[in-house]
Parts: structure tokens; sequence; C-alpha cells
């Protein structure tokens, strides 16, 4: 499957967002290189499968909007779609830049706003209220915000990657964090395992690259 960035385009996505990726450093102690490196390991990977998901789950949320409408007209009692089953039923995905599910990026944005590493009045403002991951109108609020919105979307992955320092080494400070520490993070973010995979090697080779610059 051929990839839809190349080298020069994802260091063109990360120059022009590079003082949003500075302002999140400063806000929350993750490194700059941190955030880079899992960007880069994301879109360097990304392919025609990830749009097409992207669009199912954009057809599913549009059916859903469809029938919340009919449902205040008293047309139907279950906003729900009636196909939730196989690609027709699929109402989340890894998007953005960042490549952030919705229900990730709300329980990451969660733990923060617990351990008061982040409030709601930050200038990518998450929502007006604490977003449930169980509430279909937040998954699918939070997943068209991370789908549209660049900065937010690198906001959640910020946040994800606390989170994933947390239940890996039981800390934030990513200062303190060992090489194995640093590639469980990473390790953790692409997927729920409690070892070192290929993906959090290739992360921190990336990260020490981006030290570098």
């Amino acid at each position: 499957m051929m990839n839809l960035y190349s080298e020069q385009k994802i260091y063109a996505v990360l120059a022009r967002h590079a003082h949003c990726i500075e302002t999140l450093s400063r806000r929350y102690g993750v490194p700059p290189a941190c955030i880079k490196a899992i960007v880069w390991q994301e879109m360097r990977w990304m392919d025609i499968l990830d749009i097409v998901a992207d669009w199912l789950v954009r057809f599913y949320w549009a059916r859903y909007t469809l029938r919340k409408r009919l449902q205040r007209l008293g047309l139907v009692k279950n906003p729900l779609p009636l196909l939730q089953m196989g690609i027709l039923g699929k109402r989340d995905s890894s998007t953005g830049y960042a490549q952030i599910f919705s229900y990730v990026a709300i329980n990451a944005i969660n733990f923060a706003l617990d351990e008061g590493l982040a409030d709601m009045e930050t200038p990518y403002r998450f929502a007006e209220r604490r977003l449930l991951p169980s509430n279909p109108d937040d998954l699918r609020d939070a997943w068209y915000r991370l789908y549209r919105d660049p900065e937010f979307n690198l906001e959640a992955a910020a946040l994800n990657l606390l989170y994933a320092a947390w239940e890996m080494a039981g800390k934030t400070q990513f200062s303190s964090l060992s090489e194995t520490e640093l590639k469980m993070v990473f390790t953790r973010y692409n997927a729920n395992v409690r070892h070192v995979t290929g993906y959090g090697e290739a992360a921190y080779r990336v990260y020490l690259r981006f030290l570098k610059e």
C-alpha cells in the first residue's frame, strides 16, 4: 500500500505546526521531540485505508445526527443507526496527524483534568464540560474535532503521551524517564501491551533524531 505522506511532507507539517508543538511542550512538559516522533511515526505509515476508515466513521455519525433530528420530530425512538455491525458500524478511528482515536483522546483529556495537568480553559479548549467516551454525542464531537482541528489533534496526542507515561512509569515528568521507560511510553501510545514493541523502538530512534535538530 502506498503511503500518503513522504518524509518531506511530514517535515513540512511539523514545521507548519512548530509553534503549537512548542506551546504544548511548555504547557504539559512533554518534549517537542516526543510529540514530533509520534507524529512522524503515525504519518509515515498512513495509507488509503486510513482515509477509508475516516469516511466510514463520518458516514456512521452522519446517520446518527440525522436520526437525532428525526427523534426530535418524534419519527424515531432511538438515534443510533440501524446498521451497527461490520464496517458500517464503525464509529471511531485513529484520525489526524497524530492518528488518535476519539475515546483515547477523551480518556487522556480526563486524566489530565483529574491530575490537575490541564483545565477547560486552554487555547484549544476541550469542551464546556467533562466528556464521556460512553456518550455517543461526546464521542462524535471529539472525533470530529480531532479530524478537523490539527492543533487539537496534537494537544490530544501530547496528553495521551502524558497518560502513557503515567501508565508505564507511574510519573509524568519526561525528564526523569529512562530510555526503556520512554520506549514503553511510545509503545503504549500505539498498543496496550507491557513490553517494548518495534513501534516503540522505532519511535525512540526518531525521537533521538529530532532531539539533535
